[in-house]
């Protein structure tokens, strides 16, 4: 199982080759593919504010992620993960930091190509995998 960033669900959609080949190397459709609802809604949104965007194309091209719900538990976890991180790391926004609490929940690494998940001091708190 692995949980993806909006990085990954972003690049997928724009065909970046590297996204590909992670999905592939890492079994495709053998392997449980976790989308955290924020993330997804990232996804979308960045979607239909591009000037061609199709929300339905993408949401039928994301067809393969299992969507997965946060609440507040996953509120919780994700202030307490930016707590590990501390001042000395990367600022994690709500968002990276809900992504990350949903990959400690599920104890699945964070698939992702953001610097502030993919950051030295991140990786200390949270398993993070680069594409």
């Amino acid at each position: 199982m692995r949980v993806l960033d909006a990085t990954f669900l972003i690049d997928y959609l724009a065909g970046t080759e590297a996204t590909k080949e992670f999905y592939q190397a890492k079994g495709g459709e053998r392997t449980r593919w976790v989308t955290p609802i924020p993330a997804y809604a990232e996804t979308l949104v960045g979607e239909g504010n591009l000037p061609n965007g199709d929300v339905t194309g993408a949401r039928a091209d994301l067809s393969w992620g299992e969507k997965y719900e946060v609440d507040e538990r996953t509120a919780v976890m994700a202030g307490e993960i930016a707590d590990e991180v501390g001042p000395g790391g990367p600022y994690l926004d709500g968002l990276d930091a809900l992504i990350a609490a949903v990959g400690r929940e599920l104890d699945a690494p964070v698939v992702s190509a953001d610097g502030d998940l993919t950051h030295e001091e991140t990786k200390k708190v949270i398993d993070v995998e680069e594409y």
